[in-house]
């Protein structure tokens, strides 16, 4: 059994979903993605914090 790997990214100071987002898919409008596979520990996408770290869901545009 296989265990798929999981990437995640922690939040430091200035970053935003949109900068996050931008930096691992290439485009920030995919923020959404991370948005929704954290909404357990985002209530605003606006209102992220340092030290926070987020699951980040595989890019289905390099997924084999």
């Amino acid at each position: 059994m296989t265990i798929p790997e999981v990437s995640t990214a922690q939040v430091t100071r200035g970053d935003s979903l949109w900068r996050i987002s931008r930096q691992i898919y290439g485009r920030g409008i995919r923020y959404t993605e991370i948005f929704e596979a954290n909404k357990d520990q985002i209530r605003d996408p606006n209102l992220i914090y340092p030290g926070q770290i987020f699951v980040l869901p595989p890019d289905p545009e390099t997924a084999d």
